[in-house]
């Protein structure tokens, strides 16, 4: 047996070495990743090969390594006739299956030599899952069955190609260059521990580590640094922490009696200054400190609110960006500081200048921060994970003061006479996320801040008014859209057929997009081709944006029936956008089976999906065709706002 206390460098190249195995033990789950986890880890790798620019952005520069992380195994006792080393996977299984995954991704890809993929095989298999052992084996030899079997991982296949064809990374010169990069730069650290190791034991530790330092909080101390005063340091360390926990409204960072001094009675009120902050802040302070324990015992009033209700509160809802990101997004809002990158692999190199300085000062960066943290927390979406019919809120905090105790409540963020108008927003505010579902490079999240920050009230209440935002975000909305089709004709033909009628490369903002104006035009009673929401029913009372990454052909690519093929089945009128698990379930099914599975199951993914579903007639001949030509005429329509 090798030498089993060690830590080694792995390219991917040598990860996948034929003479190695690795294996999944029985404790681990099974394979989880979708589509912000399996793009954030292309777009990591493509950003450090130089292969992506991102809009605004300096052109990337190639690093000599990229590191992954780290994939912690335990080497088994193999038979002595058995030349393979065998490793039994601790820690990064969902790392490695999804660089498994792309590796057979790349080996299908036509401009890829032999010799490109020479002396690498798939080498994970799984103890308790053969069916996953199985799923993997078919997609890298290329076979089609199984899919029914494990459908996440043939659902993570779909994610990988569809990324590589909507990102531009699908052409002959970018496939070789992202392979070489991942084969040869990209380094995983191999970490093996002793063999004596309770392995159950040190999973557990595994899974319940304490979290290691973060580069925001390196990027606070270094701010802190910078401030002459322990007043200063201490509202400087209470705003940022407040700030950083972007599961929590803002307010319930502070303390109730501080939170009342800062925000006002009903927690709205925002101060005109960091020093307005540090006043109060050290008065309060003061008078803690000055209190004898007779006075804060009597001082202690009664709440309506016990700990536990606040913490169910406070744990209500997600968010859609992490702290590292934000303050990117606040510092590329300041109109002093240029060209900053939402890379949170960046974040020092944004704030700290080559002479070792801050770039920007910290009592002015933290105000600024505070002042987006109350926009963010009022005007952009949050996940509500105690909805399941509505998945994403709207809401503001707000304090409701009865006598000497103050609870406070989640209401719609443009008020309860304004709820179709919150209910627009929300839907907008949701299509945009939903389109762009890793943490990084949020676009529509820095334009909609700054569209907040422009529209805001000179009131201390930062109040916005909800049409002007509305007309805002649709003319975002808008400008994206031109983006993406400018130049091209949207309407098929032979001749041109493009941006639109290019399948899986049709990127999913373009069905989103459709979705919302669909919602919002069906919500004001119109109707497309006779549908409208009385006849689309459940399909329009329940329809919610959820995390749909996968294009579907309503007339299936590969026809089961053996009639004649669409040739022209790329074509957008034959598209919608569902999720990768389903598009794995029914991706060969002809039209009536996937109304039917749809039928039994109530629901359907999208509202281009619905309306496609209430024609009886779909397919390349005779009526089949008239509707789907109609449809997509009516849904570009919709598309562009304009005559087609």
């Amino acid at each position: 047996m090798s030498d089993v206390n060690q830590v080694e460098q792995l390219s991917v190249r040598a990860l996948f070495n034929k003479k190695t195995e690795y294996i999944i033990p029985i404790y681990q789950r099974n394979y989880a990743w979708g589509a912000p986890e399996i793009e954030q880890l292309i777009q990591d790798i493509s950003d450090a090969a130089g292969l992506i620019t991102q809009p605004g952005e300096t052109v990337s520069v190639k690093q000599v390594k990229y590191y992954l992380g780290s994939l912690v195994v335990y080497q088994r006792t193999t038979h002595s006739q058995q030349s393979n080393v065998v490793y039994e996977t601790i820690d990064g299984q969902q790392r490695h299956t999804t660089l498994s995954i792309l590796l057979a991704y790349l080996k299908h890809r036509k401009v890829l030599d032999e010799s490109d993929l020479a002396g690498l095989d798939i080498n994970l298999t799984f103890d308790s899952r053969p069916k996953s052992s199985r799923a993997l084996d078919d997609i890298y030899k290329g076979k089609s069955s199984g899919e029914a079997e494990e459908p996440n991982i043939h659902a993570a296949l779909n994610i990988i190609q569809r990324y590589f064809k909507t990102k531009g990374l699908d052409t002959e010169a970018k496939i070789k260059q992202f392979c070489e990069y991942l084969l040869d730069n990209v380094t995983i650290l191999k970490v093996v521990v002793p063999p004596q190791t309770d392995l159950n034991h040190y999973f557990e530790i595994m899974n319940n580590r304490g979290e290691q330092l973060e580069k925001h909080e390196v990027l606070k101390a270094k701010f802190m640094a910078t401030l002459s005063n322990d007043e200063g340091r201490n509202c400087f360390s209470t705003i940022w922490d407040a700030c950083s926990n972007m599961t929590r409204y803002t307010q319930m960072g502070f303390q109730s009696d501080l939170r009342k001094e800062v925000f006002g009675d009903n927690w709205q009120t925002m101060p005109k200054s960091f020093d307005v902050i540090q006043a109060k802040h050290t008065s309060k302070q003061q008078k803690q400190d000055a209190m004898t324990l007779r006075e804060i015992i009597d001082n202690k009033t009664p709440s309506e609110n016990t700990d536990d209700e606040e913490r169910e509160k406070e744990e209500r809802f997600g968010t859609v960006i992490d702290f590292s990101n934000f303050l990117l997004h606040v510092l590329k809002l300041m109109p002093e500081i240029k060209g900053v990158s939402l890379d949170d692999k960046k974040l020092l190199n944004a704030f700290i200048s080559k002479d070792n300085g801050l770039k920007v000062e910290a009592k002015t960066f933290v105000y600024e921060l505070l002042k987006y943290r109350i926009l963010f927390d009022s005007y952009i979406i949050k996940p509500d994970q105690h909805n399941e019919k509505r998945k994403w809120s709207l809401q503001t905090l707000i304090a409701n003061t009865s006598g000497t105790s103050t609870s406070s409540s989640y209401n719609n963020s443009f008020g309860k006479d304004q709820d179709t108008l919150n209910e627009k927003l929300r839907m907008i505010l949701a299509m945009f996320h939903v389109s762009n579902p890793a943490l990084v490079y949020k676009r529509w999240l820095n334009d909609a801040l700054s569209i907040l920050n422009r529209n805001v009230t000179q009131d201390a209440d930062l109040s916005i008014d909800g049409e002007v935002y509305l007309t805002e975000l649709e003319r975002l909305s808008d400008r994206y859209f031109e983006e993406i089709t400018v130049g091209q004709c949207l309407t098929f033909s032979d001749e041109n057929q493009g941006v639109l009628h290019q399948g899986t490369g049709v990127q999913n903002f373009v069905f989103n997009r459709l979705d919302y104006l669909l919602w919002k035009r069906l919500s004001d009673g119109e109707t497309f081709d006779g549908k409208g929401k009385k006849e689309l029913g459940k399909h329009f009372d329940d329809f919610q944006f959820n995390f749909r990454t996968s294009v579907e052909h309503y007339f299936p690519q590969t026809d089961p029936s053996g009639a004649s093929k669409m040739e022209d089945v790329d074509r957008f009128g034959n598209l919608c956008l569902i999720s990768p698990s389903s598009n794995s379930r029914l991706s060969n099914y002809s039209p009536q089976d996937k109304k039917s599975f749809y039928r039994e199951n109530n629901r359907a993914e999208s509202l281009k999906q619905a309306i496609m579903m209430s024609y009886d007639d779909w397919g390349p001949v005779g009526l089949g065709r008239t509707n789907l030509k109609n449809h997509e005429s009516a849904m570009l329509k919709v598309l562009s706002a304009i005559k087609i």
